[in-house]
């Protein structure tokens, strides 16, 4: 633990970590029109009822008496082998006792009174919402002092020669730390402390040591904790920022007005972080009960998905609230042998004995997947029983090979011994896999088998395939059912209950926020013929009937058609398939070849480079091309997942060509098979370089505009863990044409986890010599959509990003007017409908616009097809080009009207969209040299105006 000035006291941004592999393994074969949830599974894990992915960023750890905040007793928890597998609307069980009507005010609080933000969009149609935000109706008016906390192991205490005090150390010390300072003492679990009594006088400090467990005269274990007081909050100060900022957000760079965030979310934090299963600084809480848990069953039972709450401090729509959500986190099941869960981590049948190599091989693969995780024993006594440790690494040798030098503390002799002769000797207990490696811990060896998963262990891992289904299917809730469980986390959370709140004259409404949003007009989508006269309330629509506005074509083409994992499909089966995809794609404009592809039958287990090789020469002979205009690839489901990477690396690396993956299970199905080959028609007109539709912007019309998307993708935290991890890739996409809507994209590789752009100027140069190729002149106007970037990391961003933006400009000489507008999807604000109905599922509907602050507002621009829906947060960091609110407001609904592949508005700005998507497809751009060296390879120079990535 650092001292006073330790920067952790700053808010960090978001942790990239956070982020997961995509969900849906490749964006070719989808057969829905969006893929607006695949997107969404790459930006977090957490599932919050939503058709997204899931978020395991929470490490949760269960607290009970004496346990240290990575983990506790068995609390609310039933035994995971029975946990829940009911659906997620039914209730968990529990008796929650009812909410008061109203709350009053504590005695030393005051009402907290602020003015109410004038709207200033016009457009649309007025609704009544409520929004998951709890208003702070009072504040302290007596002194809370601010206390500066130090930590430390003293020299006596240390046992490796290091001061720093672990997560598990802090922990026990807080639980004895009441009578140093106080029960009236809030500790943000970082360097900070508040509490109504004055422990020392302002500007001095004091010492007290914390005995822990085992502390003895001769064997000291003890913390030392140091408290600073630095003097009172400044309330008067705080309640005039909310006042009169027209801003939103938690974060300023005023150190007294962010110190009062931070001291109102640790305050609200103290009593659920000691009765749920959480861990240090974290804003979420789980419980292991019947309907709040359930077992995967598609990981081998070692997992299990339990629904928890979140709460956050938050300052929106012009109130101090708390945030209060639901999330749902992956956990290890309690109480599983490790060496039954590196079994299902490997893929090893649970019953099969690891007796030959080849099950031990294939087990290690698994075991690799350990490293990081806690464990805890069973075979020591109770109090170390108790104690969770950490895998450092698996050992390259197992119990009956691995020895270590015993000694004998009566003779003072030592002798050596192997670990499983060690373990029979000592506790009688004999090593059943003694060929398995060893775990490794700080506190030494332990045979795997002896080894178990500890209570409130998170999965640091993506969920894959069948587990992400199951995952989602148990965690997804309608928005009415969501909204009850919302209000159901805040009956446990029982602020009028707690003590420490209501003695600072702090008091919560138990009420949802009432606030006022708008209907805006849905655009209409713009085709050469077809077009609807009216545009899609719904947010969806269909093809029928309807041209691209700029149909592409293709003269020559080839198909590959890799058996295995299936049927084997006769040739005759595969020629009608291609006359019906001709007959779709032709059908929506594009011209197609009357003659069939060429046609080749390669071998899934073989090269597939040189196949593809085969078929382009294969083309040529038979089209009379250089090369064919577009190769369609057909692979068995169960034989496609290191084969796809392979064939677009190759495609789109070596030889340029636009390519068309497919399932042979979805391709060849009589039913849907129309509406499957009019997605595939939409992704290969982009590809060839068409144009599917448009919106009309009035803004394009009056200048020359270029819209900018920019995002990070990072690696998993399983990936972080190898050594080296591999890189993080950013991504930069812009339009080139009139109407914004065609992209062309660049993707670059940097340090994991860095979110930020390093390389942007020459990233936004090769943008704009693509953007002046096609039209002999530069932009006047830019709009840089970004996604993502934290509250804390937008000053960084406008003086690395945006100025090196600035900077390319004024390099080709050329005045351009800059708006920078960041869209974040991660935040856990969700609206209901309240003065009309919702669609099916209670959501609000396609176009609802909340205003937030100036220029900030949420939007809800997608109709879910299951669970909640989620607003984008879209807030303008920089306007140069004065836009009004009704111009940003019409910007952002009607840019996700134009997403290429999809016949559905989306959740997002298609800008930040194909980012992502050119960032996702990076990865499997990167080559290894002749030297070893890993290289990311750019798209074929004749790609570079097709959205090659769809």
């Amino acid at each position: 633990m650092s001292g006073y000035g330790d920067d952790r006291r700053r808010s960090s941004g978001r942790d990239p970590r956070e982020r997961s592999p995509r969900g849906s393994r490749y964006d070719d074969r989808s057969q829905d029109h969006s893929r607006d949830q695949d997107r969404s599974r790459v930006r977090d894990r957490s599932y919050d009822g939503r058709p997204r992915g899931y978020d395991n960023s929470y490490v949760a750890a269960q607290r009970g008496p004496g346990r240290d905040d990575r983990g506790g007793g068995r609390g609310y928890g039933t035994s995971s082998r029975s946990a829940s597998t009911q659906p997620s609307s039914v209730s968990s069980g529990e008796k929650l006792p009812d909410l008061p009507k109203e709350v009053t005010v504590p005695k030393d609080g005051r009402r907290l009174d602020l003015p109410m933000r004038p709207a200033q969009g016009t457009i649309g149609r007025s609704l009544t919402l409520a929004v998951n935000h709890f208003p702070i109706q009072s504040l302290p008016v007596i002194k809370i002092y601010q206390y500066e906390v130090l930590m430390r192991v003293p020299p006596s205490s240390q046992r490796r020669g290091s001061e720093k005090v672990s997560a598990m150390q802090q922990a026990k010390a807080m639980l004895k730390a009441s009578k140093f300072w106080g029960d009236n003492f809030v500790f943000d679990n970082i360097s900070l402390g508040w509490s109504l009594d004055v422990l020392v006088a302002i500007g001095e400090q004091c010492t007290a040591f914390i005995p822990l467990d085992g502390h003895t005269a001769e064997k000291p274990n003890e913390i030392e904790i140091t408290i600073r007081n630095v003097g009172t909050l400044n309330l008067k100060k705080f309640v005039g920022h909310l006042q009169d900022s027209g801003a939103a957000g938690v974060m300023s760079e005023d150190v007294e007005i962010s110190d009062i965030f931070k001291a109102l979310n640790a305050t609200y934090r103290q009593d659920p972080a000691s009765r749920f299963i959480t861990r240090p600084k974290s804003t979420a809480f789980f419980i292991r009960a019947p309907g709040l848990s359930s077992t995967l069953h598609s990981t081998g039972g070692i997992l299990e998905a339990l629904r928890g709450a979140f709460q956050a401090v938050s300052y929106s729509f012009g109130r101090l609230c708390l945030n209060v959500d639901v999330v749902c986190s992956a956990f290890y099941v309690p109480d599983i042998c490790i060496v039954d869960v590196a079994k299902a981590l490997a893929g090893v049948p649970p019953r099969q004995e690891l007796n030959d190599s080849s099950s031990i091989t294939m087990f290690r693969s698994g075991c690799e997947r350990l490293v990081g995780m806690y464990f805890v024993v069973r075979h020591l006594n109770t109090v170390k029983n108790a104690r969770k440790m950490k895998i450092q690494r698996l050992s390259p040798e197992g119990a009956r090979t691995t020895t270590f030098e015993e000694l004998d503390r009566a003779t003072g002799r030592s002798a050596v011994t192997s670990v499983e002769s060690y373990f029979q000797r000592k506790y009688a207990i004999t090593i059943r896999y003694p060929f398995v490696p060893l775990v490794v811990s700080k506190d030494g060896l332990f045979p795997m088998e002896l080894c178990f998963t500890p209570y409130g262990e998170r999965y640091k891992e993506a969920l894959q395939g069948q587990e992400t289904a199951d995952f989602i299917k148990w965690a997804t809730s309608p928005a009415f059912i969501r909204m009850q469980q919302i209000t159901d986390n805040v009956k446990r959370f029982a602020w009028h209950n707690l003590s420490i709140p209501k003695a600072m004259g702090l008091s919560v409404s138990p009420s949802m926020l009432q606030i006022r949003g708008r209907l805006l007009p849905c655009p209409i989508v713009v085709y050469s013929s077809g077009t609807d006269s009216r545009g899609p309330e719904t947010g969806q629509w269909n093809l029928r009937n309807k041209r691209f506005l700029k149909p592409a074509g293709f003269k020559s083409w080839g198909l590959l058609y890799l058996p295995g994992g299936g049927r084997l499909v006769p040739d005759g089966e595969l020629q009608n398939f291609c006359r019906a995809m001709a007959n779709s794609l032709m059908n929506v404009g594009m011209t197609a070849p009357k003659s069939p592809p060429a046609f080749l039958k390669g071998n899934a287990h073989g090269d597939i480079k040189q196949e593809i090789s085969q078929l382009v020469g294969k083309c040529t002979h038979a089209f009379g091309a250089a090369k064919p205009d577009l190769l369609v690839f057909l692979l068995h489901d169960k034989a496609s997942t290191s084969i796809y990477k392979v064939i677009k690396s190759v495609c789109e690396v070596d030889f340029g060509i636009p390519s068309q993956v497919m399932i042979v299970e979805k391709a060849l199905r009589d039913k849907g098979q129309m509406q499957y080959l009019g997605n595939i028609g939409l992704k290969v007109n982009c590809k060839l370089g068409g144009i599917n539709s448009s919106v009309e912007e009035p803004l394009f019309r009056r200048s020359k505009f270029m819209i900018l998307g920019g995002d990070s993708s990072h690696p998993s935290p399983g990936e972080l863990r190898k050594m080296p991890p591999p890189p993080s890739y950013c991504a930069l996409v812009g339009t080139y044409d009139q109407a914004c809507v065609a992209y062309t994209g660049v993707a670059t590789a940097q340090p994991a986890t860095d979110e930020l752009i390093g390389t942007f100027q020459p990233m936004v140069t090769e943008i704009m010599r693509r953007f002046f190729s096609r039209n002999q002149f530069l932009p006047d106007s830019v709009i840089y959509w970004r996604d993502g970037i934290a509250e804390s990391q937008v000053p960084q961003f406008m003086s690395t990003e945006v100025q090196a933006l600035r900077d390319a400009f004024k390099e080709a000489q050329k005045s351009v007017k800059i708006t920078v507008i960041n869209c974040v999807k991660r935040h856990h604000t969700r609206l209901f409908p309240q003065s009309e109905r919702g669609d099916k599922l209670g959501n609000v509907l396609p176009g609802t616009v909340v205003e937030n602050a100036s220029k900030d507002i949420f939007l809800v621009s997608q109709s879910a097809l299951q669970g909640t829906v989620r607003p984008c947060h879209y807030t303008v960091l920089h306007d140069e080009n004065n836009l009004t609110a009704d111009d940003f407001e019409r910007l952002a609904l009607n840019g996700t009207f134009s997403y290429g592949r999809a016949t559905r508005s989306v959740s997002i700005h298609p800008a930040v969209y194909y980012a992502d998507q050119v960032a996702e497809r990076a990865k499997l751009h990167l080559r290894t040299d002749q030297e070893g060296d890993t290289i990311l390879k750019d798209a074929h120079d004749e790609l570079k105006y097709t959205m090659y990535w769809q």
